[in-house]
């Protein structure tokens, strides 16, 4: 896969940074501290995904989609387990605020490893 790709991906989630900081600077004003840990910590998990299905490609390619889902499972509990840590519940309807990001994440995610398991069938 060419390293343009991996970037692509990683650059339309710091756009959805940008683009949901702006929108959160405008109505809610507030939490910024909480904003940005989560979105760091969101950010180590998604890169974390691609470089582990990077790497998998590599060694295991016919595993990728095992690994995927894996990784899916391990991001969610992840969530889960740091979330009281983030304090995200202190934010008034944080589910709002909070699961889009999780969610492009993951539509961006599930692409890239489309993508990885398409350029495997074409070998």
């Amino acid at each position: 896969m060419k390293q343009n790709a991996s970037w692509l991906y990683i650059i339309l989630f710091i756009l959805l940074f940008f683009v949901h900081f702006g929108i959160w600077q405008a109505w809610v004003k507030d939490f910024q501290i909480i904003f940005i840990r989560y979105y760091l910590f969101l950010s180590v998990l998604f890169i974390m995904v691609l470089t582990i299905l990077s790497i998998i490609k590599k060694i295991y390619p016919e595993y990728i989609g095992f690994s995927f889902l894996g990784l899916m499972l391990f991001k969610l509990s992840i969530m889960f387990l740091i979330m009281n840590k983030l304090h995200l519940s202190d934010v008034p309807n944080y589910k709002y605020h909070f699961i889009p990001p999780y969610l492009v994440s993951l539509f961006l995610e599930t692409l890239y490893a489309i993508r990885l398991i398409k350029q495997d069938e074409n070998k």
